[in-house]
Order: C-alpha cells, then sequence, then structure tokens
C-alpha cells in the first residue's frame, strides 16, 4: 500500500508484542520495527528492523517495555524529520492495557492504539451491555444477576462473568448441581445470562476508519475441540473455507449489517482500527446473534493477511491498487490514513489451529519432520494452562461442518500425537498383517473424536537397519506375539507424505497382549485396544490407512 508506505517515511512504527507473529505483515519494509520475544520457529526472522528478546521465560508486552535491550532499541529508532534518536516513538501493541498506557507515558512514547479504557468498556461482558445501546436488540435473550440470585429452571444457558480470557469465564449451565457450585463459589458476584443458541460460530476481522468500516472474511471460529483445549467455549483455531459452504446470501448481508452498526458506533467514540465480531448462526432458525466484541486485534489477522497476500503469489491475482491485507489496514487506520475507496482483499480458503496446554497435553516436543508438510508450524513454550504449545495454519479448509473436523482436520491431531510422543511426524511407518483363522489382529483406536482400526505398527527408528526391522520391532513390541516375515514386497502406502509398509505375517504364536507404551499411554481420549476382527467384517469398519481393506482382501482371495 503506497500512502502507508510513504506515511512511514514520516512516522516510524515499532510494534512491541509478546509473540511475534502478531506483528509479521509488513517486514522488511523500511521504518516498520518488532520487538519481541526469540522463538526458534522465527529464527531465520532476521532484520536490522527487529529485535528479539532472549530470555528464561517470554516476556509479556509491558514486560518488554520495561526491558533495558528494549529501550535502547527505541531509543535508536531514526526519525526522518529530527534525526536518529531524536523523533516522537510511536508504538502499536497487540492489545493496550492501563499498565503498558503507562509506561508509554512515562518514556514519552506515543502508543497508537484506541485507549484501553474504551476497550474494556466494550469487551467486559456487563460493561458492554450499556455500551451497545440499541445494538443489544443483536444479542441473544439476557439479563444479569448475581450468581446467589440465579435459579435453573430446566433450560441450559450460558453464564458469564464481567471479564474473562480464551473461553475461562464463560459456562454452559445444564444443570442446577452445576449452577450450584458456582453460586457457593461466587455468590455476589454478577454475571452476564443468556439462552444457549445451538449452532455454528463465525468471525471476523474489521477496521474502523475515518469514514466507513472495511468488512473482514467471515471464518467459521473453531471452539472447545478436544485435544486441543480443555475448556467448551475456547477458541482453538478459525477456517476461512467453510463459512462459504454454509452461510447463505442473506445471512451474510446480516451479517454485515450487524458488523456496520458495531463499526459505526465505535468509530463516535474514537476507535480506530481493529475489531472482531462473534455471531452465532442458530440451526433451526438460521437467525444470527451477537455473542462476542473483540476490541483488539484478533489472534488470526497476520495469518489471514498472509492468505490475502498468497493469494497474488500463488494463483498470479493481481490486486487493484485500493485492496489491502487486514494488517495494513489496521496499521494505516491508526496512523490516519484516509481509507475510504479501499477494500480488503477476500479470501475464500486456508485455517488455523491451535493446540493449547491441556491436561492430557501439558507439553510438546520439537516438531520433527524429513520432509516440509503442507502446514506452517509455529511451536510455544508456553506451561501455563490454555496458553498456545502449537499453531498450525494451513492454505486448505480443517472443518467439514459444525464441530466436525475433515480428513484434513484430523490429520493435524494425528500430527500432534505424533509430536507429543516425539517421533518424527512423516518418518517411515513398518507395520504387521496377522491374520489367523480368518480373523485379523487390529489396534483399535479411540483417538479424541476419531474411532478407527489400524494394523500395529510404528514410526522407523534410527538403529532399525530397515523398514523390515521396524514392522518386526514394532510389531512385537505393541502385541507381544510371535511370528515370522516371510520374503514378500509388503503393502505400501504414502499417508499425507508419509511412506508406509505393511508386512504379512506367518506363524504367529503367543496371546495378543498390548504393549506397556500404549498401555501407560492409554486414557478415555486416547485408547489402545487389541482385537482380532473377521475378514469378513473389514468393509464394514473405518480400517486406516485408506485402501488398505481393500488390498489385504485381494491378497487373501
Amino acid at each position: 500500500m503506497q500512502e502507508l508506505t510513504k506515511q512511514l517515511e514520516q512516522t516510524p512504527i515499532v510494534y512491541v508484542t509478546r509473540d511475534i507473529e502478531r506483528a509479521l505483515g509488513l517486514e522488511n519494509t523500511t521504518n516498520y520495527y518488532i520487538i519481541s520475544n526469540f522463538n526458534e520457529s522465527f529464527k531465520g526472522v532476521d532484520s536490522d528492523n527487529i529485535l528479539l528478546i532472549k530470555e528464561k521465560k517470554q516476556l509479556d508486552t509491558w514486560e518488554l517495555l520495561k526491558h533495558e535491550k528494549v529501550k535502547k532499541f527505541l531509543r535508536s529508532v531514526p526519525s526522518p524529520l529530527q534525526g536518529e534518536g531524536q523523533g516522537e516513538v510511536n508504538i502499536v501493541v497487540f492489545k493496550p492495557t492501563k499498565q503498558i498506557e503507562r509506561i508509554c507515558a512515562e518514556n514519552n512514547w506515543n502508543l497508537l492504539n484506541p485507549l484501553a479504557e474504551l476497550s474494556n468498556k466494550i469487551e467486559e461482558k456487563i460493561s458492554q451491555l450499556d455500551w451497545l445501546g440499541d445494538l443489544k436488540k443483536y444479542l441473544p435473550d439476557y439479563s444479569v444477576k448475581k450468581c446467589k440470585d440465579i435459579e435453573f429452571i430446566g433450560n441450559k444457558f450460558i453464564l458469564q462473568f464481567n471479564r474473562s480470557h480464551t473461553g475461562s469465564g464463560t459456562f454452559l449451565i445444564e444443570s442446577a448441581e452445576q449452577l450450584d457450585e458456582i453460586k457457593n463459589k461466587f455468590p455476589d458476584r454478577e454475571a452476564r445470562l443468556a439462552k444457549y443458541i445451538e449452532g455454528p460460530l463465525f468471525t471476523n476481522n474489521n477496521i474502523v476508519t475515518k469514514n466507513k468500516t472495511l468488512i473482514g472474511n467471515i471464518n467459521y471460529q473453531i471452539t472447545g475441540l478436544k485435544p486441543f483445549t480443555d475448556l467448551p467455549f475456547a477458541t482453538i483455531g478459525n477456517d476461512w473455507g467453510f463459512p462459504h459452504k454454509y452461510l447463505n446470501k442473506k445471512q451474510i448481508e446480516q451479517y454485515k449489517k450487524i458488523v456496520t452498526d458495531i463499526g459505526d458506533k465505535l468509530r463516535q467514540d474514537g476507535w480506530k482500527g481493529l475489531f472482531g465480531v462473534d455471531i452465532v448462526v442458530e440451526e433451526s432458525t438460521g437467525k444470527l446473534y451477537l455473542v462476542e466484541i473483540n476490541a483488539r486485534q484478533p489472534a488470526s489477522t497476520t495469518y489471514e493477511s498472509q492468505l490475502q497476500t498468497n493469494i497474488q503469489i500463488t494463483k498470479g491475482y493481481e490486486f487493484s491498487n485500493y485492496e489491502i491485507t487486514t494488517f495494513e489496514a489496521h496499521l494505516a487506520s491508526l496512523l490516519g490514513i484516509d481509507l475510504n475507496n479501499y477494500e480488503l482483499i477476500k479470501i475464500k480458503n486456508g485455517a488455523q489451529i491451535i493446540q493449547r496446554v491441556t491436561k492430557d497435553i501439558p507439553s510438546l516436543h520439537e516438531p520433527k519432520y524429513n520432509k516440509r508438510p503442507d502446514m506452517n508450524i509455529i511451536k510455544y513454550n508456553n506451561t501455563k494452562p490454555g496458553s498456545d504449545l502449537l499453531r498450525i495454519q494451513t492454505h486448505y479448509s480443517l472443518i467439514d461442518g459444525h464441530n466436525k473436523l475433515s480428513k484434513n482436520g484430523l490429520k493435524i491431531i494425528d500430527f500432534i500425537t505424533v509430536t507429543q510422543k516425539g517421533n518424527g511426524w512423516d518418518l517411515p511407518r513398518g507395520a504387521i498383517l496377522a491374520i489367523k483363522d480368518n480373523k485379523i489382529l487390529l489396534m483399535e483406536r479411540q483417538k479424541y473424536t476419531q474411532h478407527f482400526f489400524t494394523p500395529p505398527g510404528g514410526t522407523k527408528e534410527n538403529f532399525d537397519k530397515n523398514i523390515l526391522e521396524t514392522a518386526k520391532r514394532e510389531g512385537k513390541e505393541e502385541t507381544n506375539l510371535d511370528f515370522d516375515i516371510p520374503e514378500q514386497k509388503p503393502l505400501y502406502f504414502n499417508v499425507n507424505g508419509r511412506d508406509e509398509y505393511y508386512f504379512f505375517v506367518e506363524n504367529i504364536s503367543g496371546e495378543p497382549t498390548l504393549g506397556e507404551e500404549e498401555y501407560e499411554r492409554s486414557n478415555e481420549n486416547n485408547s489402545f485396544k487389541l482385537v482380532w476382527i473377521d475378514l469378513k467384517e473389514l468393509p464394514n469398519i473405518m480400517l486406516l490407512p485408506e485402501g488398505i481393506t481393500e488390498k489385504i482382501l485381494e491378497k487373501i482371495s
């Protein structure tokens, strides 16, 4: 965007953020600077315009702003008008707080974000009601009560405390016992109660400009799915492909009307830059309800901007002079650039999903793979429950339906569990096909949302001479059976870039017993069980990899 580049010549910007990916979208641009924590996933990102702080723990934005290296860096930021280190320093953050505002004021730094007080007023669940005014008509039926005065009358409902983060202050109340637990814990705390709307949740990133609201690309908000989070209302990702399959033209126009009305209200109160909305579509009626307003830069902004840029790179799409990315529009608005003639670049595909710190997955190994998978992977070293462990981004959709992962989405779960174990994602797999008395021994798997069967086997280790040795070792470890593998050409599959080999075995003896590792790893969400399945039943079960059922039956016929 020429106007933004030109403005930066006069007004340098320094984006300070805990997570560097929130600032990516304008890197390698003169007078755009980034200050963040060092992250192994971004060790290749390096320039004179980027300062990455390496400490024992990740620093929050306010801690970065107080860091001596950061202060020194900010003193060196040149001012085109007044010379190096003498001009006004313009700071942008992901979300302002009063603490950040105070630190900036103490150091005479100009914070470009809207005031934290206004942001809080808009986002907090009870003060938001007053701010909305007439726009409360877009909300589901609601009331505000102290917890001790709430009664359960048989219908499930949403209870929200005034402040919450990543779904932690939002509860779906389904029983009197559940409500009583909250009432006993917080009797005098006010809560907002709302009718529970059953249906998919959509969101988008919008920019308030001087004269209008730029409406961003609608995406499906992936929420509450295991193993990615323990919280049923925690946002864990975005899918830009699914809305085009689900929403009709009338619903899209209604969505845009809600966004425009909120944008107009924000502009009246002096807001500028990004805001997000969450809107649920009631499955039974198709009606839209406003659920949430995010008065800040939504976390999906920079990846949406990368998808917007990618259209031009991969499809040779020529943008007009008045099409810009969401991140460009955000910075331009904060700088007061007139965007009246501009529109955001439209995208119709792409997704990202986040594995958070959970009870089952408190940490993850560094992802390992031979060949770069068709995913962008960002690893974090967080330990706090609910914080990010791994962010996986794709150029394709991960959702087939409301709360339903597609095959590509299920592939992400595989990637997470392989990474948790410490194995390589796309290292070869060797497995055995043990058939006896017209039955085949399979591993029955209940893997979060997936129920399937697969032949016993595992990943090739460095000490395995070849894949045959892998199949022998893994087959023995997982089943405790004795067997021989005759000379043969194994069944071969390439699954998401991974080579997999399946060997028929003979002279089977012993009783199958689940291996120690599988036994110890087995839990209600990720279970392992050895079962004999009649060969005639193979077409009636989900046996993976796809196509192996036909090859097995063809081989033994």
